[in-house]
């Protein structure tokens, strides 16, 4: 996150993609919230961010939602 030449904050993004976004579509293998990594990043304004989230590997999400408190978090990709 950076402030521009014009006065604005700016953050560095790397995009993912929900399975039905993607030319294959969801799968069958694909858990309830599943993202997938791309290659595709730019510059935003942070004014763009609409909120946070954490995205971690299918190993430790399936980990982490084995707990009850986890299973229904919004937040988790």
């Amino acid at each position: 996150m950076w402030e521009s030449w014009a006065s604005n904050m700016v953050v560095k993004v790397k995009w993912f993609y929900h399975p039905e976004e993607t030319k294959l579509g969801k799968r069958q293998s694909d858990g309830k919230n599943a993202l997938y990594q791309s290659c595709h990043e730019d510059e935003n304004d942070v004014q763009t961010i609409s909120h946070k989230c954490q995205v971690v590997g299918r190993e430790h999400y399936e980990q982490l939602t084995r707990g009850r408190r986890c299973q229904d978090r919004q937040d988790l990709y």
